[in-house]
């Protein structure tokens, strides 16, 4: 169980705990002490960049629980979320092979903004930026530069060379040619703070305006109280 339950009626998928906040807690507690996450002392404060990688692992789990469980995932920062550096480039990446037709594969790209409790939810704004540098002017921030890590990961670490190329198929030189990938910015926020909805269609508008098809993207909103405490609780080990 992930603890968490989503909803998208309003083109945005909503996250909120399952059946309150505390049982989502306990959950990803539970997903983090199985990472073997080495956790802070009682007396060590969190860094916003620990934040910002909790944000990333909150969403990776919900989303290896439901909507991308059968994906092929990628992570950097999510599976090591206590470290003290962030480290750059996409938060998370999600590849679906289709089991017979390689024209449907698809690939997800999750960027993730977290917000702390009071935190103004125009935080989220900075997804925008996120997602102008897939075709910005550094390499190492470029969707194509992301294609090649996941060739290499596919084809070296992984051993599945056939993967590896179907990847390199799926990106294109504009937004607009990019019909196999889709985004999902996602905002990480104190639950009944601003309206994290409307900001996040707003975001959705702004990143379509770059190029992509509207019907690409899918933002995410993931929902917590007393935020600021849980994000400290959880990086301690604490329920």
């Amino acid at each position: 169980m992930s603890g968490f339950k989503g909803n998208n009626v309003t083109g945005v998928a909503e996250h909120v705990g399952d059946p309150h906040c505390n049982a989502a807690h306990a959950a990803l507690l539970v997903a983090l002490q199985a990472l073997k996450t080495p956790f802070l002392s009682a007396s060590d404060s969190i860094s916003n960049s620990q934040k910002g990688n909790l944000g990333e692992f909150i969403c990776l789990h919900i989303g290896r629980n439901g909507y991308f469980s059968g994906h092929e995932k990628f992570a950097s920062n999510a599976i090591q979320p206590l470290t003290r550096i962030s480290g750059a480039g996409v938060d998370l990446m999600y590849i679906y092979f289709h089991p017979s037709d390689p024209s449907k594969d698809i690939m997800y790209i999750q960027e993730t903004k977290t917000a702390g409790s009071k935190q103004n939810i125009n935080y989220f704004q900075n997804l925008e930026r996120d997602y102008e540098k897939l075709f910005g002017t550094d390499i190492n921030l470029t969707l194509q530069s992301r294609i090649s890590y996941l060739c290499n990961s596919f084809e070296i670490e992984r051993n599945q060379d056939e993967y590896s190329k179907r990847v390199q198929r799926l990106g294109g030189t504009t937004p607009d040619q990019c019909s196999s990938v889709r985004l999902v910015p996602t905002g990480v926020h104190e639950a009944g703070v601003g309206n994290p909805v409307q900001k996040m269609l707003a975001i959705k508008t702004a990143i379509a305006a770059f190029g992509w098809d509207q019907n690409s993207i899918t933002p995410w909103t993931i929902g917590l109280s007393d935020l600021e405490d849980r994000l400290l609780r959880l990086a301690r080990g604490q329920l």
